[in-house]
């Protein structure tokens, strides 16, 4: 619950190592910075809390929003329910309350970012030490007021108290909100009244199989070593239309509204394809910015989708994913309508960019991008290796054939950049266990391709180690920490030698909308941090072996 001082892409800074309880006590970094490793002061300064009023969080997470807008609309009085801002929680914690529920998107640190810059936890994340920080508070405040509150966890983290489960004993949870299937979160909105009734009634106490309700009790038991949890999830699993979706009453976090629910793309490494379809009328999208703007002075409006450029469409009936470019140049009439002066989409593939070629062109006239209008989206890259795109994401790529990826991705970049898009793009490491060497390096010569055919291209790549959701969760993690092969560190050395070389030093400084002096020193602070891991993965290489050194030495020759 940060603004991250406006700064693009901050956002990921919670997935930043904070401790290493690992450290040797005689390493000059201890004696530095003791077990800290990306320095506190730094982390807190850039991360700096939102506002709020008397404890009330002025700005809350878009999902926290809809479940406080659906408990109000449920019947609850408007005194009784309150989004707290985490610094203040305590000042709500009381012999009355009945519940609290925490929204966690990465409660332990295992999302496919933190697992990337932590070496698969074997460092603590800020994510993971901010989360236990909030519950050891709300456990306290609750010991000394003689509170009886429930506490329950909930959004799209919960799937990880079940490979960490000792933590349920340690935070005192009496529940966690899971949806039907591991990593995909329940759209608890639409049934938020029904839902907290059933959890303050007891209704969730215990488990009764027999029992009918649209809410499923399953007590699990861990045996961990010497130890044996049990952990109280309460499952979710229906979808609600667009009608039964509330829309928000109070400003969420930087300006979010979505627009759409599911994807349709049918990627097997995501869960958000498993959710059914579901688009937001231009009205209802309008509504909730309006909100924004009135409620919290917001100028701009974060477009949430899984991919914008499917909004619109019917993917059973439409041939080959054709992008509905009618449906989207209404969307974002409307949205500009509202007196907005900025917005932006969160995700989107490539291949749906440039499906239409009057697509990109015409949605850019009408948000207005330009050389000072630069407009961030999020992409999959997922991988430069043909084979794999064509075994766990064929659809992505509609209409084109897996064959055709790197076309896909270079005519993506151009066509993005040249309309003033700058793409931030995401790979996967490891997937499903299946990646070979060579389907490392064909990543790297992908990206190095992009950069000497395209040297003013603008984009990021960010690597993200193989989370095992959507209809691979009975695949294994991939193991960072500890099954990094010379070929995959070599991908992680050259996507953070692009962002180095090509975002931090050649444009980064070029994309800010606001403010010339912040862009400086937030670009100067990032140049002298920018080469800090560059350094780490060098020294990293020299202790695995010869082969770990080599790869990163024929980067720097070849590749660089």
């Amino acid at each position: 619950m940060s603004p991250y001082r406006g700064i693009s892409l901050a956002s990921f800074f919670g997935c930043a190592p904070a401790l290493d309880m690992h450290r040797s006590h005689s390493s000059m970094w201890y004696h530095i910075l003791g077990n800290q490793v990306t320095p506190k002061v730094l982390f807190d300064f850039i991360c700096n809390p939102i506002e709020h009023t008397n404890g009330h969080a002025n700005y809350a997470p878009y999902g926290l929003r809809k479940v406080e807008a659906a408990l109000l609309r449920d019947g609850y009085a408007r005194e009784d329910v309150v989004v707290a801002h985490p610094d203040h929680v305590e000042q709500f914690i009381g012999p009355e309350t009945q519940v609290v529920g925490t929204y966690e998107m990465d409660p332990l640190g295992m999302g496919p970012v933190t697992m990337t810059f932590t070496y698969g936890r074997k460092q603590t994340s800020y994510d993971e030490f901010y989360n236990a920080d909030l519950h050891h508070r709300i456990t306290a405040a609750k010991k000394r007021t003689g509170s009886k509150a429930k506490v329950v966890a909930g959004a799209s983290g919960t799937w990880q108290y079940n490979y960490d489960p000792a933590k349920i004993e340690e935070y005192d949870l009496y529940g966690i909100v899971e949806g039907e299937l591991g990593g995909i979160g329940p759209e608890i909105d639409g049934a938020a009244g029904p839902f907290f009734d059933a959890l303050i009634g007891g209704e969730f106490d215990v488990a009764n199989p027999f029992k009918k309700s649209q809410f499923k009790v399953e007590i699990k038991e861990f045996v961990r070593s010497d130890r044996t949890y049990h952990g109280r999830f309460i499952h979710y699993w229906n979808e609600p239309s667009v009608d039964e979706i509330p829309n928000i009453v109070n400003p969420s976090m930087h300006g979010m509204i979505e627009v759409m629910r599911g994807c349709g793309r049918g990627c097997k490494f995501c869960d958000v394809t498993l959710r059914p379809l579901r688009y937001y009328p231009v009205e209802k999208v309008q509504k909730e910015i309006e909100i924004n703007m009135k409620y919290g002075g917001l100028k701009n409006a974060w477009v949430h989708s899984d991919d914008i450029f499917v909004y619109g469409l019917n993917p059973r009936t439409t041939k080959n994913m054709q992008p509905n470019r009618e449906a989207i140049e209404e969307l974002f009439k409307g949205i500009m309508a509202t007196g907005i002066e900025h917005t932006n989409p969160t995700h989107g593939t490539l291949a749906g960019a440039i499906a239409d070629e009057r697509l990109l062109p015409n949605v850019s006239r009408i948000i207005k991008s330009g050389p000072n209008n630069h407009i961030g989206i999020q992409c999959g890259f997922e991988t430069g290796s043909i084979r794999l795109i064509g075994k766990y994401a064929d659809r992505k790529l509609s209409p084109y054939r897996p064959e055709e990826w790197h076309w896909v991705v270079k005519h993506g970049v151009k066509t993005l950049n040249e309309n003033y898009w700058v793409p931030a793009f995401t790979l996967i490491m490891g997937l499903d266990n299946d990646e070979t060497p060579e389907d490392s390096w064909e990543t790297i010569r992908l990206i190095h391709e992009l950069e000497t055919e395209q040297p003013d291209s603008k984009f990021t790549v960010t690597p993200l180690t193989f989370v095992p959701i959507g209809l691979l969760e009975k695949s294994d993690f991939f193991d960072i920490g500890n099954t990094m092969d010379p070929a995959k560190l070599g991908v992680m050395y050259k996507t953070w030698q692009h962002n180095f070389k090509y975002g931090i030093q050649k444009f980064m400084s070029k994309v800010g909308r606001d403010n010339p002096v912040k862009n400086w020193f937030f670009t100067t602070l990032a140049g002298s941090l920018g080469g800090v891991p560059l350094t780490a993965m060098e020294k990293y290489a020299r202790r695995k072996g010869p082969e770990h050194e080599r790869v990163i030495e024929k980067i720097k020759a070849t590749y660089w």
